[in-house]
């Protein structure tokens, strides 16, 4: 029987103490059941996970960030350093404890992790990630971590080379969301992916943020420096949050804009997918309509792109209401049809095989599409609830964070992310785990500088209270 599997986290700050929780969610087709996880809570953080292949012939193992917070003077939240622990998935044995904040070259702290693109093969053990956001609202960065054994004792360190992303827009600050290895004629590089926005005012209203161009590089993936015609280039739709390989291109998904939460709906023109080069040319494949109403399907931010390993392809567009309900659409269509655009609607697309609307509209502010090759399937993370899709609708039915992580309904609890879980799934390209975690809002990514009064109005919102 095939299954796939997810590695999802989640987090609960209706609990006493607010905790956090790691689980793993299979599905054979249907609906997706949990299958293992951590067995102990998480306390005080809102946590994620990476499986990756580990370095010193050790295996898969998985990479647990915990993001913890403190209370200025002020009463207001303040993000502090991530802490990094190893496990091994076959029994979660800690295989690197926790230990102090890891520290780059220039003494500035590891805060934010995003996304961890994981090499296999001679590169295993070498982890390639985003950190969102640096100390003090600097700049993100683009870090490697080095995973191996010494003797009986396995080891995580952070490379002192890394690279930190320089903002184009007036008055901005460049936030690292992605990154991709890719190997080209036997030499290696790094793909990676930064939005940028200036805020004046609270960072809870959206029309307080300006999203400029976002910028993409191309790395040495030994001095993560930028390689001979490799940018960076601000040349990205705005607030892109995801990059990933297929077919020897780089495919882009971007938001357009700021996350709007209001009726009428309302979303951002500039939402692209978008195909990218080696060479880093971009081409505008396809895009939200200018005009409308939510009667029509384009009238909506293009939220996710997976693309499975025979070519078939889905996207979520939708926005949200005033209430935090989410509405849009489910597209299935082929990648040679995405690639025969040129700056299309997607219901202008030559190969559209199914459209599945997203009614009743749902809550939570997650969402991601992950390929379920083995299922030939996807996995669809549409706000708090996780299901299986495929061009006939949801497989079975989909799992809630209450029913997944056992927390009361009550409470609150809320997946935090997902990214695909190994050895279920080999990825395209010398077996690399690539994780994807679909568009968070930023107030979600980083709380800094937000006072409690405020993300407390923020997630009762998003909850649906």
């Amino acid at each position: 029987m095939s299954l796939s599997t997810v590695v999802s986290t989640f987090y609960n700050f209706g609990a006493s103490p607010a905790a956090g929780r790691l689980k793993l969610i299979s599905s054979s087709g249907s609906t997706p059941t949990v299958t293992g996880g951590l067995p102990n809570d998480i306390p005080n953080t809102d946590p994620i996970a990476f499986y990756f292949n580990g370095g010193s012939g050790t295996g898969i193992r998985v990479l647990l960030v915990e993001r913890v917070y403190h209370y200025d003077s002020s009463g207001n939240m303040v993000q502090d350093p991530c802490f990094l622990t190893v496990y091994d998935p076959a029994n979660w044995t800690k295989t690197v404890d926790r230990s102090a904040a890891y520290q780059y070259s220039d003494g500035k702290k590891l805060l934010n992790v995003y996304s961890i693109n994981s090499p296999g093969g001679t590169d295993a053990g070498t982890l390639y990630g985003a950190d969102y956001t640096g100390t003090d609202n600097d700049n993100g960065r683009i870090f490697k971590l080095i995973h191996g054994k010494t003797g009986s004792t396995e080891t995580l360190t952070l490379d002192s080379h890394d690279y930190q992303f320089v903002p184009t827009g007036s008055g901005a600050t460049a936030h690292s969301v992605d990154s991709v290895f890719n190997t080209e004629s036997g030499t290696d590089y790094v793909y990676a992916a930064a939005q940028q926005y200036s805020l004046s005012g609270s960072p809870s209203n959206p029309a307080n943020y300006t999203y400029y161009n976002s910028i993409i590089v191309k790395l040495d993936p030994g001095t993560l420096t930028p390689v001979s015609g490799g940018g960076p280039s601000a040349s990205l739709a705005p607030n892109v949050f995801d990059l990933q390989y297929y077919g020897g291109s780089f495919y882009v998904t971007a938001l357009g804009g700021a996350q709007w939460n209001q009726y009428p709906i309302k979303w951002n023109p500039a939402s692209r997918i978008q195909k990218v080069s080696t060479s880093l040319a971009v081409t505008d494949l396809v895009k939200a309509a200018v005009s409308g109403t939510t009667a029509d399907s384009d009238t909506f931010d293009i939220r996710s792109l997976a693309i499975l390993e025979d070519g078939t392809a889905y996207i979520i567009n939708g926005s949200y209401d005033d209430n935090f309900a989410f509405r849009g659409n489910l597209w299935q269509t082929t990648v040679s049809s995405l690639d025969a655009a040129s700056d299309s609607l997607i219901s202008q697309l030559t190969n559209i095989l199914n459209v599945i609307s997203i009614s009743p509209p749902v809550n939570g502010y997650l969402w991601a599409l992950l390929p379920a090759d083995e299922l030939s399937k996807v996995w669809g993370m549409l706000g708090n609830t996780l299901g299986v899709y495929d061009a006939s609708g949801i497989s079975g039915s989909s799992i809630d964070a209450a029913t997944a992580t056992g927390w009361s309904a009550s409470q609150n609890p809320a997946f935090n992310a997902i990214s695909l879980a190994m050895p279920t799934i080999t990825r395209r390209g010398r077996r690399a785990i690539k994780s994807v975690r679909g568009f968070v809002h930023p107030v979600l990514i980083s709380r800094a500088g937000m006072s409690q009064d405020e993300y407390d109005d923020f997630i009762s919102s998003y909850a649906g209270k």
